[in-house]
């Protein structure tokens, strides 16, 4: 009797542990990767390329398999001596269409834009050779996803000729490539504007209802222009949005993911301001703006449900995080300060992950994976990774996906 008791108990023992293999297995195998991408940036020639990062849960990065991944192109960087001039101030370096099947980015100083395709555990695999981005110094990608008839997508790229080593440059300009449904990309002819010498426009932000929101961050006055893009990749201009009075220049946009808001960094007086727009009609009107001690608020990321606002704040190492569940009365909640020790402490690019449980900040060679709280607010435990890039090299943009 206890032979077949414990022969049974045996056989249950094996039956119990098959099923737990089995689910994590399972687990395994169905395991989600949480991505984060930055470009490296680098300026020898051809050796620009898209670093890819996975998350633990914890805020530890791992390299992704085959990380780095080379754009076959050629980032920018200051002549030897030199600092930085105006080359960094933009955003959306690399984006992510909705789908995560394709990441793009720019090249800065070859002028072209690359293309990847996403594989499934969040490696990247070159997609043909790169286009020509229009102008110098491709700088920033907004995306429009299936808004063409066949289904295809248009990619405004902002060419911020503010490259001092590119000697033959041209005035800086706007021009769309269009998307075709096999992820092909077609630079569209006579798409261009063209913008003053010294205009070093920063970003292309997306809005509702085909809108194109482009900061002339270095026009006099600066301002923000917006566009409708038309089907075959012309813009038709709406409106010009001066910076307010007594302020002094734009940098850094970010469009409400549930209305029809968009914020914008006045860096110069540690502000940031809010505005509607009608997608209709293209109206933009002021709504608020919001101080912090922060200084030099540039950079923005907002939440998924639109209530949080983040600044990268680059002169005082910090981030600041924003009410804006209403942004006609927004709030300033927190400045928090950011470990120091890897990379320069600065943040330049901001971005919040698909989890909503992290915020990434690039501080130079340093990416920072930052715990964001139940209520928003910030937390920093994770040690920052150290970017692994030559010297004289400014890693730049950023991308977040899941898998």
């Amino acid at each position: 009797m206890r032979n077949l008791l414990a022969s049974g108990f045996r056989a249950a023992s094996r039956v119990l542990l098959a099923a737990a293999f089995t689910l994590f297995v399972g687990v395994a195998l169905n395991a989600q990767v949480n991505a984060v991408y930055v470009e490296s940036n680098i300026s020898n020639p051809l050796h620009n390329s898209i670093l890819g990062f996975s998350n633990d849960g914890f805020g530890n990065l791992t390299p992704l398999d085959g990380s780095p991944y080379l754009t076959q192109g050629t980032g920018w960087a200051p002549k030897l001596g030199d600092g930085l001039a105006l080359q960094q101030d933009d955003d959306q370096q690399i984006v992510i269409n909705s789908a995560g099947t394709y990441l793009y980015a720019v090249n800065g100083r070859s002028n072209t834009i690359s293309e990847f395709s996403i594989k499934a555990k969040g490696g990247l695999a070159l997609v043909g050779s790169p286009v020509p981005s229009g102008g110098t110094q491709p700088a920033s990608i907004g995306l429009l996803e299936g808004v063409l008839s066949n289904g295809g997508s248009l990619m405004v790229v902002v060419n911020k000729d503010s490259d001092p080593v590119q000697i033959t440059q041209k005035a800086p300009n706007i021009a769309s490539v269009t998307i075709n449904t096999d992820g092909t990309m077609t630079p569209n002819a006579n798409s261009k504007v063209v913008y003053p010498v010294g205009t070093s426009p920063s970003q292309a932000m997306i809005a509702n209802g085909k809108l194109v929101m482009i900061d002339e961050f270095m026009a006099s006055p600066s301002q923000i222009e917006e566009y409708r893009i038309h089907a075959d990749g012309s813009f038709t201009s709406l409106a010009q949005v001066r910076v307010p009075a007594g302020d002094t220049l734009f940098l850094g946009m970010v469009k409400s993911p549930v209305s029809n808001y968009f914020f914008v960094g006045l860096p110069e007086q540690g502000m940031v301001a809010a505005y509607s727009y009608v997608p209709a009609s293209g109206v933009v009107t002021f709504a608020s703006v919001v101080s912090t001690p922060g200084l030099l608020p540039c950079w923005l990321a907002i939440s998924a449900d639109g209530k949080r606002l983040y600044s990268g704040d680059t002169q005082s190492s910090s981030i600041s995080v924003y009410d804006v569940s209403d942004p006609t009365s927004m709030k300033f909640l927190q400045q928090l300060f950011l470990t120091k020790g890897v990379g320069n402490g600065q943040p330049w690019n901001v971005k919040v992950d698909p989890t909503g449980q992290f915020l990434y900040a690039i501080t130079g060679v340093g990416l920072h994976a930052i715990s964001i709280q139940p209520d928003g607010t910030l937390l920093e435990l994770a040690t920052p990774t150290l970017l692994d890039v030559p010297s004289n090299t400014y890693p730049y943009g950023l991308a977040t996906l899941q898998k």
